[in-house]
């Protein structure tokens, strides 16, 4: 085995070997972030803002201290930061963009948001998978380039002819072009995958007021004109097919189907299905507590929710 093949194999490993070390990193507890989620939950979870003045006196910890924690969260999604000086609390539910966050609070008057989300547009449109074949098949040919250029195997023709497009035909330069490819597949397949995800967020959000009721999208570039008022719910189930349970062992954030039977009128019923959404049994959950007009449930699971999305510290799922 030649020097560059060695060279080659060194990397993959200690590239590898760097993503566990972050991994690890990232999923070890931090007691001053889970110290300033607490007080988060305990002192601020109804009042949706806080000053860093406030956080000084909920958890005794310095300015300094306090920022750096909640730059982390702010990175998760789970605060903003205002003009003002004030942090905005985001609903441990609502994993809407701060564009679409701040669209869902303009369109329901300032409604308490308690949950809000997107529909996976993957799962019922299997063929969109097909654009991570493009870097699948971009990895095959790269490995197989370079295992032939090197060793022959199993052909030395996959590498001559890979040569032969380069320029004056420079085996130098076939390495610096092989990762030019690898480069620019996954470039290219991330550009799809957020193309796909921007047009998800345009068609299929869900947003769950505590007064206003379920609002979501009903055509590209809704305003939200879906509307399910809270005194309309009459029933709501969950579905969770064998396919989505089976996708839900490799995902941390499960998916799945819930309906919502509501009234329309004096007699007639309606259904409305929202498919594939991230959390589904906690939206269950939601839209029931809405039904009921009994919110108490959020406080017993914000924390942990909260660890989750922030890393803040371990969480092993029931």
């Amino acid at each position: 085995m030649d020097l560059g093949t060695v060279a080659f194999i060194a990397a993959i490993a200690g590239g590898f070997g760097a993503f566990l070390a972050l991994g690890w990193k990232l999923e070890s507890g931090d007691p001053v972030l889970e110290k300033v989620i607490d007080a988060i939950v305990s002192n601020f979870l109804d009042e949706r803002r806080f000053s860093i003045s406030d956080m000084e006196q909920a958890t005794g910890l310095n300015r300094d201290t306090i920022r750096k924690a909640l730059r982390r969260l702010e990175r998760a999604g789970i605060i903003t930061k205002r003009d003002s000086g004030w942090y905005r609390i985001k609903d441990p539910l609502v994993f809407l963009t701060e564009r679409d966050y701040e669209r869902a609070v303009r369109i329901t008057k300032d409604d308490n948001i308690l949950y809000g989300a997107y529909q996976n547009p993957y799962l019922p449109r299997l063929y969109l998978l097909l654009v991570y074949l493009i870097v699948a098949i971009d990895i095959t040919f790269v490995v197989l380039t370079y295992i032939s250029y090197t060793m022959g195997w199993p052909s030395p023709a996959l590498a001559n002819w890979a040569i032969k497009i380069l320029p004056k035909g420079d085996e130098h330069l076939l390495v610096p072009f092989l990762l030019f490819l690898l480069g620019m597949g996954i470039i290219f397949v991330d550009f799809i995958d957020n193309v796909i995800k921007a047009w998800a967020r345009e068609r299929y959000s869900v947003v769950v007021g505590e007064k206003s009721g379920i609002s979501f999208d009903k055509a590209l570039a809704d305003e939200l004109s879906g509307r399910i008022r809270r005194g309309q719910i009459r029933d709501v189930d969950l579905d969770i097919s064998l396919f989505q349970k089976i996708i839900n062992y490799f995902r941390s954030v499960p998916l799945g189907d819930v309906k919502v039977v509501y009234r329309v009128g004096k007699e007639e019923e309606k259904v409305e299905v929202f498919k594939n959404m991230p959390f589904p049994r906690e939206l269950f959950y939601v839209i029931r507590s809405v039904q009921l007009g009994s919110l108490g449930w959020r406080k017993r699971h914000a924390k942990t929710l909260l660890y989750w999305r922030s890393r803040g510290m371990p969480v092993v799922s029931g």
